[in-house]
């Protein structure tokens, strides 16, 4: 009997190690829902605004769950990724503009990135490995098809790029309206919250090394105010800011 222990106790570290990129994905989406504003997801079109709070909360403890049943089958899981491929394939069709609200707080719609990512997970929950460069490389893919992570490197990529490459990088001088509206357009804070805008640019005026464009939007339903803040006299983009009033 205590063998038959041990080698459960061996069978179970195994299945987890194996499967610690899956594990580690299904509760960064666990905290995600009990972080992220399920209004904003796409998932209140299916389960409506009034309900879509609580579908949310039950979602993430459902994914803490399946990470913890890891441990003894990858069965659960890959069906989950299955069922989570077809949500993707949905959301991108009926609700392009709303957040898929996977791995990230910020508003961040399905994408083809997004649905592969999903079934690369079915592939990995069914045939991960337990050596440790290919748990490397599986992290990897995993990012590399998550939207939600550009932030952390193809956004610092996309800088140097600008720094090394751009003619107007690094180069102090007065720029028109419509460059400032351009490089705006190339922002990630831009793109972040383009499903709210309602209008073309309102008003503008510079703040010191910051030119402020003003657009209407709509928030949950409420009519509010998108405030940009670009770089006045240098072309960098990623530095664009924003916020709702």
């Amino acid at each position: 009997m205590a063998a038959g222990h041990q080698r459960g106790r061996r069978r179970d570290r195994v299945l987890g190690g194996r499967l610690m990129v899956v594990a580690v994905v299904l509760l960064w989406a666990a905290v995600v829902k009990f972080r992220a504003d399920p209004r904003r997801s796409a998932l209140k079109r299916l389960v409506g605004a009034d309900r879509v709070t609580t579908a949310f909360r039950v979602v993430g403890v459902l994914e803490i769950l399946l990470a913890a049943s890891l441990l003894v089958t990858p069965w659960p899981a890959a069906v989950w990724f299955v069922a989570l491929t077809g949500y993707l394939v949905w959301a991108r069709k009926a609700a392009p503009d709303e957040s898929c609200g996977c791995l990230s707080e910020k508003h961040t719609p399905a994408t083809i990135r997004s649905i592969a990512r999903a079934t690369l997970l079915v592939a990995l929950t069914l045939l991960a490995s337990t050596q440790v460069p290919v748990l490397a490389a599986e992290a990897v893919a995993v990012v590399l098809l998550s939207p939600e992570l550009d932030g952390w490197w193809l956004m610092p990529l996309r800088r140097l790029k600008v720094r090394l490459l751009h003619p107007l990088a690094g180069r102090g001088f007065e720029v028109p309206v419509a460059s400032t509206v351009q490089q705006l357009h190339k922002s990630q804070a831009y793109r972040s919250v383009y499903p709210l805008l309602r209008s073309d640019l309102l008003d503008t005026w510079d703040e010191g090394e910051w030119r402020i464009l003003t657009y209407s939007a709509d928030q949950d339903g409420e009519r509010a105010t998108a405030v940009f803040a670009v770089p006045r006299t240098r072309y960098e983009p990623d530095q664009v800011r924003v916020a709702l009033a």
